[in-house]
């Protein structure tokens, strides 16, 4: 589904992470993990083509990322603040996409907007302000208007940030139904060792000083058999030396 070669980001011509290379499977649960400011969020950012590479490259199902006006998403995201438009009810919000690139007439695209509310839990809600919801019901919103084009592939950056532990769980059966039941392939940046451990199949972990990965495999593994010691202290919650 997804591949990447030789990559190199950064910030202002300074690499951040260089000479990347990993591959996310076709239908698979892959997690970002790494230490605050290693560069996770950016290499999302890269991978959902809202930024290039300084080298190497990125493809999914074999084609470099096109992002334009003219181009459809060939991904839904979910960013950490959820996005959602306030003035919108959530209904609203979710049919945005199917109003910008499908020809569905306005009676298909709200069935289809709602289809998606429920899909996530939320129907009855979708008259409601996001502002009238709680923030995992936003989260969940979110995801919905992601889905709204049918897309094979799910980006999502810290999905449980900011919630409490039982929303976060639920959150997280959700994304092993859209995957099991839909085959939607997962990527998510997170901090939360719970979430990894439920939901990652694979993951990577990303280190600032070390400028790229320094650990990949299932996480549950990686937790009793790594020998890096950055990724035993991310999985065994060790502080570093001050």
């Amino acid at each position: 589904m997804i591949e990447v070669r030789g990559v190199t980001i950064g910030w202002g011509g300074v690499p951040l992470l260089v000479d990347l290379d990993f591959t996310v499977a076709d239908g698979e649960r892959f997690a970002i993990l790494g230490g605050s400011g290693c560069g996770k969020s950016t290499l999302l950012r890269h991978l959902i083509g809202l930024e290039q590479p300084m080298a190497g490259t990125i493809t999914i199902d074999g084609a470099p990322i096109v992002m334009g006006d003219d181009q459809p998403p060939r991904a839904g995201v979910l960013f950490q603040s959820a996005a959602l438009f306030g003035s919108l009810t959530l209904i609203e919000n979710v049919a945005l996409p199917l109003r910008r690139w499908s020809e569905l007439s306005r009676e298909a695209i709200e069935a289809t907007a709602l289809g998606r509310l429920r899909l996530v839990g939320l129907g009855g809600y979708e008259n409601f302000l996001p502002s009238e919801v709680s923030g995992g019901m936003r989260k969940r919103a979110g995801i919905a208007r992601a889905l709204a084009l049918e897309p094979k592939l799910l980006f999502l950056d810290e999905p449980s940030a900011g919630l409490d532990p039982i929303t976060a769980s639920g959150l997280d059966e959700l994304l092993l139904t859209l995957n099991t039941d839909l085959g939607v392939t997962i990527v998510f940046v997170t901090h939360e060792l719970q979430s990894i451990f439920d939901v990652a199949q694979r993951c990577i972990v990303l280190d600032r000083d070390a400028r790229g990965i320094v650990g990949e495999g299932d996480p549950n593994v990686l937790r009793e058999t790594a020998t890096h010691p950055i990724v035993r202290a991310f999985f065994h919650r060790v502080s570093k030396p001050l």
